[in-house]
């Protein structure tokens, strides 16, 4: 029989510093997109340039956020 010790602690979650965050804009009345872009300056500057283009007026915005899970720091 093998016996085995299981140690328990705790977690947090936060975002991942190697990932960047990603933003997109998307048009609500076609199918355009921006591209993803780790800014919000292009994506915006996007959908204004598709609002004068279009007259469209809607939009909306999806941001990825990569998160990474990691133990707890023991303390000494």
């Amino acid at each position: 029989m093998t016996r085995a010790a299981y140690r328990y602690v705790d977690w947090s979650l936060g975002t991942d510093p190697e990932q960047p965050l990603q933003r997109r804009i998307e048009c609500a009345s076609c199918s355009a997109a921006s591209g993803d872009s780790p800014g919000q300056l292009g994506p915006e500057q996007w959908a204004l340039r598709h609002a004068a283009a279009t007259g469209h007026r809607d939009f909306q915005e999806i941001a990825v956020a990569y998160l990474r899970a990691t133990p707890a720091v023991e303390d000494a």
